[in-house]
Protein backbone atom coordinates (compact mmCIF):
# COMPACT_ATOMS: atom_id res chain seq x y z
CA UNK A 1 0.00 0.00 0.00
CA UNK A 2 2.64 2.37 0.59
CA UNK A 3 4.60 1.74 -2.78
CA UNK A 4 1.32 2.81 -4.58
CA UNK A 5 1.07 6.20 -2.82
CA UNK A 6 4.62 6.66 -3.45
CA UNK A 7 3.95 6.29 -6.90
CA UNK A 8 0.75 8.30 -6.62
CA UNK A 9 3.05 10.84 -5.38
CA UNK A 10 5.87 10.92 -8.06
CA UNK A 11 3.23 11.13 -10.98
CA UNK A 12 1.52 14.44 -9.14
CA UNK A 13 5.06 16.20 -9.31
CA UNK A 14 5.53 15.23 -13.02
CA UNK A 15 1.69 16.63 -13.73
CA UNK A 16 2.57 20.04 -11.60
CA UNK A 17 5.92 20.63 -13.37
CA UNK A 18 4.74 20.16 -16.97
CA UNK A 19 1.39 22.73 -16.14
CA UNK A 20 4.07 25.44 -14.41
CA UNK A 21 6.54 25.00 -17.64
CA UNK A 22 3.94 25.32 -20.35
CA UNK A 23 3.07 29.35 -19.47
CA UNK A 24 6.64 30.15 -19.68
CA UNK A 25 7.66 28.31 -22.77
CA UNK A 26 4.40 30.46 -24.25
CA UNK A 27 5.94 33.87 -23.05
CA UNK A 28 9.33 32.91 -24.30
CA UNK A 29 7.69 32.00 -27.63
CA UNK A 30 5.92 35.29 -27.51
CA UNK A 31 8.16 37.59 -26.75
CA UNK A 32 10.74 36.17 -29.84
CA UNK A 33 7.97 36.88 -32.36
CA UNK A 34 8.21 40.20 -30.54
CA UNK A 35 11.29 41.39 -31.04
CA UNK A 36 11.40 41.54 -27.46
CA UNK A 37 14.70 39.23 -26.79
CA UNK A 38 17.68 40.95 -26.00
CA UNK A 39 19.96 41.63 -28.91
CA UNK A 40 23.66 39.86 -28.59
CA UNK A 41 26.00 42.16 -27.27
CA UNK A 42 29.30 43.89 -29.70
CA UNK A 43 32.41 44.57 -28.80
CA UNK A 44 33.24 48.06 -29.76
CA UNK A 45 36.54 46.15 -31.35
CA UNK A 46 33.82 44.62 -34.09
CA UNK A 47 31.73 47.94 -34.51
CA UNK A 48 33.62 50.00 -37.75
CA UNK A 49 33.44 54.03 -37.36
CA UNK A 50 32.34 55.68 -39.97
CA UNK A 51 34.15 56.08 -43.32
CA UNK A 52 35.59 59.55 -44.08
CA UNK A 53 35.72 61.47 -47.11
CA UNK A 54 38.98 59.92 -49.18
CA UNK A 55 40.38 60.33 -52.60
CA UNK A 56 42.41 57.19 -53.87
CA UNK A 57 45.42 57.70 -56.02
CA UNK A 58 47.51 54.48 -57.94
CA UNK A 59 49.33 54.01 -60.61
CA UNK A 60 50.79 50.23 -62.14
CA UNK A 61 54.53 52.30 -63.14
CA UNK A 62 55.56 54.94 -59.95
CA UNK A 63 59.17 54.85 -61.54
CA UNK A 64 59.71 55.68 -64.89
CA UNK A 65 63.28 55.71 -66.79
CA UNK A 66 64.92 57.65 -69.95
CA UNK A 67 67.22 59.76 -70.87
CA UNK A 68 67.39 63.98 -70.34
CA UNK A 69 65.71 64.90 -73.39
CA UNK A 70 62.90 62.80 -73.24
CA UNK A 71 59.48 62.83 -71.42
CA UNK A 72 57.91 60.84 -68.53
CA UNK A 73 54.69 60.20 -68.76
CA UNK A 74 52.93 58.51 -65.36
CA UNK A 75 49.00 56.90 -66.01
CA UNK A 76 47.29 57.58 -63.12
CA UNK A 77 43.83 56.09 -61.64
CA UNK A 78 42.01 58.77 -59.74
CA UNK A 79 39.17 57.64 -57.13
CA UNK A 80 36.62 59.47 -54.81
CA UNK A 81 35.33 57.22 -51.84
CA UNK A 82 32.28 59.23 -49.19
CA UNK A 83 29.85 58.35 -47.50
CA UNK A 84 27.60 61.15 -49.21
CA UNK A 85 26.47 60.87 -52.69
CA UNK A 86 27.25 63.78 -53.93
CA UNK A 87 29.90 64.58 -56.39
CA UNK A 88 33.21 67.22 -56.20
CA UNK A 89 35.45 69.23 -58.20
CA UNK A 90 38.72 68.48 -57.03
CA UNK A 91 41.84 70.64 -58.37
CA UNK A 92 44.88 68.88 -59.61
CA UNK A 93 48.50 70.04 -59.56
CA UNK A 94 52.09 68.81 -59.85
CA UNK A 95 55.07 69.12 -57.61
CA UNK A 96 58.04 69.15 -59.81
CA UNK A 97 61.61 70.06 -59.50
CA UNK A 98 62.63 73.22 -60.31
CA UNK A 99 62.89 74.28 -64.24
CA UNK A 100 60.85 71.27 -65.40
CA UNK A 101 57.87 71.09 -67.90
CA UNK A 102 54.88 69.49 -66.35
CA UNK A 103 51.20 69.25 -67.39
CA UNK A 104 48.02 66.70 -66.90
CA UNK A 105 45.93 65.92 -69.44
CA UNK A 106 43.18 63.08 -69.66
CA UNK A 107 45.68 60.20 -71.90
CA UNK A 108 48.25 59.92 -74.34
CA UNK A 109 45.64 60.46 -76.97
CA UNK A 110 45.05 63.95 -75.40
CA UNK A 111 48.11 65.38 -74.65
CA UNK A 112 46.97 68.61 -76.57
CA UNK A 113 44.17 69.06 -73.94
CA UNK A 114 45.73 70.03 -70.66
CA UNK A 115 43.36 69.88 -67.01
CA UNK A 116 43.53 71.23 -64.37
CA UNK A 117 40.68 70.13 -62.38
CA UNK A 118 38.38 66.65 -62.00
CA UNK A 119 34.89 66.24 -61.46
CA UNK A 120 34.50 62.38 -59.85
CA UNK A 121 31.20 60.86 -58.76
CA UNK A 122 31.30 59.67 -55.08
CA UNK A 123 31.88 55.45 -54.88
CA UNK A 124 32.40 55.90 -59.02
CA UNK A 125 34.13 54.91 -61.68
CA UNK A 126 37.56 55.70 -61.22
CA UNK A 127 38.91 58.67 -63.52
CA UNK A 128 42.55 58.15 -65.36
CA UNK A 129 45.16 61.18 -65.53
CA UNK A 130 48.21 61.20 -67.59
CA UNK A 131 50.99 63.29 -65.80
CA UNK A 132 53.94 64.14 -68.12
CA UNK A 133 57.09 66.10 -67.04
CA UNK A 134 59.90 67.02 -68.96
CA UNK A 135 63.55 67.85 -67.67
CA UNK A 136 65.12 71.24 -69.08
CA UNK A 137 67.91 69.14 -71.21
CA UNK A 138 69.79 71.94 -72.38
CA UNK A 139 70.95 72.35 -68.94
CA UNK A 140 72.20 69.13 -69.10
CA UNK A 141 70.74 67.71 -65.29
CA UNK A 142 73.04 65.00 -63.94
CA UNK A 143 71.68 61.06 -64.29
CA UNK A 144 69.53 60.04 -61.00
CA UNK A 145 66.22 59.86 -59.56
CA UNK A 146 64.05 62.77 -59.62
CA UNK A 147 60.70 63.02 -57.44
CA UNK A 148 57.18 64.33 -59.25
CA UNK A 149 54.00 64.53 -56.49
CA UNK A 150 50.68 64.57 -58.21
CA UNK A 151 48.24 66.70 -55.56
CA UNK A 152 44.45 66.79 -55.46
CA UNK A 153 42.40 68.67 -53.45
CA UNK A 154 39.19 69.72 -52.89
CA UNK A 155 38.23 71.78 -49.43
CA UNK A 156 39.18 69.61 -46.64
CA UNK A 157 40.17 66.50 -48.66
CA UNK A 158 43.02 65.80 -50.20
CA UNK A 159 45.09 63.34 -51.48
CA UNK A 160 48.64 62.58 -53.65
CA UNK A 161 50.77 60.34 -54.70
CA UNK A 162 54.94 60.60 -55.39
CA UNK A 163 56.34 59.36 -58.70
CA UNK A 164 60.28 58.72 -59.90
CA UNK A 165 61.26 59.98 -62.73
CA UNK A 166 65.16 57.97 -62.79
CA UNK A 167 67.28 59.75 -65.45
CA UNK A 168 69.89 58.16 -67.50
CA UNK A 169 72.59 59.00 -69.37
CA UNK A 170 72.99 59.01 -73.17
CA UNK A 171 76.65 58.97 -74.64
CA UNK A 172 76.61 60.00 -77.98
CA UNK A 173 78.47 62.39 -80.48
CA UNK A 174 78.98 63.26 -83.86
CA UNK A 175 81.76 64.51 -86.72
CA UNK A 176 81.88 66.46 -89.23
CA UNK A 177 84.34 67.92 -91.65
CA UNK A 178 84.66 72.11 -91.66
CA UNK A 179 85.09 72.59 -95.26
CA UNK A 180 82.52 74.06 -97.26
CA UNK A 181 78.99 72.64 -97.34
CA UNK A 182 80.20 70.19 -94.98
CA UNK A 183 81.93 68.63 -98.20
CA UNK A 184 84.34 64.91 -98.05
CA UNK A 185 86.92 65.61 -101.03
CA UNK A 186 90.16 66.86 -100.82
CA UNK A 187 93.27 67.17 -103.11
CA UNK A 188 96.48 66.01 -102.60
CA UNK A 189 100.30 65.60 -103.75
CA UNK A 190 102.56 62.95 -103.90
CA UNK A 191 104.58 62.32 -101.16
CA UNK A 192 102.96 65.74 -99.60
CA UNK A 193 100.67 66.48 -96.48
CA UNK A 194 96.90 67.81 -96.91
CA UNK A 195 95.26 69.06 -94.26
CA UNK A 196 91.40 68.30 -93.54
CA UNK A 197 89.91 70.28 -90.29
CA UNK A 198 87.03 68.51 -88.81
CA UNK A 199 85.06 68.68 -85.75
CA UNK A 200 83.77 66.25 -82.84
CA UNK A 201 80.81 67.42 -81.17
CA UNK A 202 79.06 65.59 -78.37
CA UNK A 203 75.37 65.15 -79.43
CA UNK A 204 74.49 63.77 -75.65
CA UNK A 205 73.45 64.11 -71.99
CA UNK A 206 76.99 63.15 -70.19
CA UNK A 207 80.55 64.08 -70.12
CA UNK A 208 82.69 61.28 -72.52
CA UNK A 209 85.92 60.60 -70.73
CA UNK A 210 87.73 60.26 -73.91
CA UNK A 211 87.38 60.00 -77.21
CA UNK A 212 90.27 58.07 -79.44
CA UNK A 213 90.68 59.12 -83.42
CA UNK A 214 91.59 56.00 -86.28
CA UNK A 215 91.59 55.94 -89.88
CA UNK A 216 91.61 52.96 -92.74
CA UNK A 217 93.56 53.94 -95.26
CA UNK A 218 95.73 52.90 -98.64
CA UNK A 219 98.43 50.75 -97.46
CA UNK A 220 101.49 52.99 -97.40
CA UNK A 221 99.88 56.56 -96.51
CA UNK A 222 100.05 58.22 -93.69
CA UNK A 223 97.17 59.67 -91.43
CA UNK A 224 97.68 61.64 -88.54
CA UNK A 225 95.43 64.00 -86.35
CA UNK A 226 96.09 66.54 -83.94
CA UNK A 227 95.52 66.19 -81.38
CA UNK A 228 95.53 62.59 -81.15
CA UNK A 229 92.54 61.83 -78.45
CA UNK A 230 90.17 63.90 -77.12
CA UNK A 231 90.40 63.22 -73.16
CA UNK A 232 87.36 64.74 -72.27
CA UNK A 233 83.89 66.31 -73.88
CA UNK A 234 81.21 67.98 -72.00
CA UNK A 235 77.43 67.92 -73.44
CA UNK A 236 76.96 69.87 -76.33
CA UNK A 237 80.38 70.85 -76.49
CA UNK A 238 82.99 71.00 -79.61
CA UNK A 239 86.91 69.67 -80.17
CA UNK A 240 88.38 70.77 -83.29
CA UNK A 241 90.84 68.36 -84.79
CA UNK A 242 93.52 68.48 -87.49
CA UNK A 243 93.80 65.19 -89.65
CA UNK A 244 97.09 65.35 -92.18
CA UNK A 245 96.97 63.09 -95.16
CA UNK A 246 99.86 62.22 -97.17
CA UNK A 247 100.21 59.86 -99.96
CA UNK A 248 103.40 58.03 -100.99
CA UNK A 249 105.79 59.49 -103.26
CA UNK A 250 105.26 57.16 -106.15
CA UNK A 251 101.45 57.07 -105.80
CA UNK A 252 99.71 57.39 -109.27
CA UNK A 253 97.59 59.88 -109.83
CA UNK A 254 93.63 59.29 -109.07
CA UNK A 255 90.88 58.98 -106.69
CA UNK A 256 91.78 57.28 -103.21
CA UNK A 257 89.25 56.61 -100.41
CA UNK A 258 90.39 56.95 -96.54
CA UNK A 259 87.98 56.16 -93.56
CA UNK A 260 88.05 58.15 -90.33
CA UNK A 261 86.75 56.17 -87.07
CA UNK A 262 85.64 57.24 -84.12
CA UNK A 263 85.24 55.60 -80.59
CA UNK A 264 84.06 57.49 -77.32
CA UNK A 265 83.85 55.70 -73.51
CA UNK A 266 82.06 54.98 -72.39
CA UNK A 267 80.87 53.28 -74.72
CA UNK A 268 79.83 54.98 -77.82
CA UNK A 269 80.73 55.46 -81.73
CA UNK A 270 80.23 58.02 -83.97
CA UNK A 271 79.37 57.59 -87.66
CA UNK A 272 82.42 57.03 -89.94
CA UNK A 273 83.39 59.78 -92.26
CA UNK A 274 84.85 58.70 -95.93
CA UNK A 275 87.02 61.30 -97.30
CA UNK A 276 87.51 61.22 -101.44
CA UNK A 277 91.46 62.09 -101.96
CA UNK A 278 92.19 63.17 -105.24
CA UNK A 279 96.02 62.65 -106.01
CA UNK A 280 97.66 64.58 -108.81
CA UNK A 281 101.12 64.83 -110.27
CA UNK A 282 103.74 66.48 -108.12
CA UNK A 283 104.21 70.17 -109.31
CA UNK A 284 108.00 69.44 -109.63
CA UNK A 285 107.00 66.89 -112.46
CA UNK A 286 105.19 69.39 -114.17
CA UNK A 287 107.49 71.66 -114.32
CA UNK A 288 109.91 69.63 -115.69
CA UNK A 289 107.36 68.56 -118.46
CA UNK A 290 106.53 71.98 -119.21
CA UNK A 291 110.09 72.87 -119.83
CA UNK A 292 110.28 70.04 -122.40
CA UNK A 293 107.44 71.01 -124.16
CA UNK A 294 109.02 74.55 -124.38
CA UNK A 295 112.13 72.86 -125.42
CA UNK A 296 111.26 71.15 -127.95
CA UNK A 297 109.22 74.20 -129.45
CA UNK A 298 112.31 76.24 -129.31
CA UNK A 299 114.28 73.65 -131.21
CA UNK A 300 111.31 73.18 -133.88
CA UNK A 301 111.36 77.05 -134.38
CA UNK A 302 115.03 77.15 -134.45
CA UNK A 303 115.23 74.57 -137.22
CA UNK A 304 112.65 76.07 -139.47
CA UNK A 305 114.24 79.58 -139.29
CA UNK A 306 117.36 77.56 -140.43
CA UNK A 307 115.48 75.88 -143.39
CA UNK A 308 113.85 78.97 -144.46
CA UNK A 309 117.04 80.74 -144.55
CA UNK A 310 118.33 78.79 -146.91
Amino acid sequence: MSRIKVICLIMCVVFGLAVLCGPINQQVAMAKSRGTVSPPIISLEQASPPEEDRIEIDTKYPVLSGAADKSFEFDLNVRYLSGSTEARDFDLSVEAPEGWLSYICESKYTTDKEISAVHLESYGIQQTLLVVVMAPFWLYPEPGDYTVKLVVTSGGIKGSIDLTAKITARYDFSAATKLEGGRLNIKAETGKESYLPISVINTGTATLNKITLSSSRPEGWSVTFNPEKIESLSPGASQDVEVAIKPPAKTIAGDYMVSLQFAGEPSSHADDLGIRVTVGTSTKWGLVGVGIVVAIIAGLAVTFMRMGRR
